[in-house]
């Protein structure tokens, strides 16, 4: 059976839920669900439609009581929603709800109950969205005030983010400038959550990748571990490892295997790629992921599939 091997984890987490259940109503959702979340990282949450991804950031952001267990948050209880967790933490759910005022208004205002909360980089952020800082939000597209919450997401400096479909209503261009914000202005110190159905969102961007499959987390591992044990890449590469899933591309057939010794220096890693395997061969990829790591059985890049 999987079981984590990330020994980064042996540091006093930033998140450590404890068998937590959780229902809506008479049908239940989670079932003493346990995991962990180390500080320092940009963290992956995949997971099918209706899994429980939104509820999972509400259950640690305190909107939602978890029914049993318990969860940690920076040293609080989730469910007692103190006035010192909530100014450390952030939640973004995929809608929006803006005040009927300007931009830096909005910012400003919000940002006023978060001690390090940066006005200079709000302003600054709203530049490079390309986001008129005067006008009144209620006149601003949808993807416009998309950007104005990331802003805001972006400006408090947190020690805790979560984000819920981050780029969900944001155009191919805007996307990317997204990436580009989040991965320059979060520091070291800030752990970022980010939940998404949109696989490619995120690739190139996370170090951690937790994965939600029929209301449990089956995955919660480095980048760099689930490349050191996983070979992503065209089966002309691997001829002779059977791979643990396969599907076609516009490069011929791409498969998912083991990583050996054979393929040690060819192919990357491709988190879609990843996400499908474990989906259609959930036994067999986490029997892998138990294995000890091998650390000479390391890629050369990610790969773009």
């Amino acid at each position: 059976m999987y079981s984590n091997t990330d020994t980064h984890l042996t540091a006093e987490p930033l998140v450590q839920a404890q068998e937590v259940c959780f229902s809506y109503g008479r049908h239940p959702l989670f079932k003493g669900v346990s995991f962990t979340l180390p500080a320092g990282s940009i963290t992956g949450l995949l997971g099918k439609n209706g899994e429980g991804k939104t509820t999972l950031l509400k259950l640690i952001s305190g909107l939602l009581l978890a029914k049993g267990g318990s969860l940690t948050v920076l040293g609080h209880s989730s469910r007692k929603r103190s006035v010192p967790l909530l100014r450390e933490l952030y939640y973004l759910p995929e809608e929006v709800q803006l005040p009927a005022t300007s931009a830096v208004q909005y910012l400003d205002g919000a940002g006023q109950f978060y001690p390090n909360y940066d006005a200079t980089l709000a302003r600054q952020l709203l530049k490079d969205f390309d986001v008129p800082p005067t006008n009144n939000l209620r006149r601003l597209s949808m993807g416009q005030k998309k950007k104005v919450a990331l802003v805001l997401a972006l400006s408090l400096r947190v020690p805790l983010l979560l984000l819920d479909e981050p780029t969900n209503g944001l155009d191919i261009p805007s996307k990317s400038k997204f990436r580009q914000l989040l991965v320059q202005h979060i520091s070291d110190e800030q752990t970022v959550l980010i939940s998404t159905h949109q696989v490619r969102d995120l690739e190139q961007m996370i170090d951690r990748l937790v994965v939600l499959h029929q209301n449990q987390i089956i995955c919660n591992e480095t980048i760099a571990r689930l490349e050191s044990t996983f070979y992503c890449g065209t089966a002309a590469e691997a001829p002779h490892v059977a791979p643990l899933y396969s599907e076609p591309s516009v490069w011929g057939e791409v498969v998912m295997t083991p990583r050996t010794p054979e393929t040690a220096e060819t192919g990357g890693f491709s988190m879609e790629l990843f996400f499908n395997a474990l989906m259609y061969n959930t036994q067999a990829v986490l029997q892998h992921l138990s294995q000890p790591v091998n650390d000479t059985l390391t890629p050369q890049a990610p790969l773009s599939l």
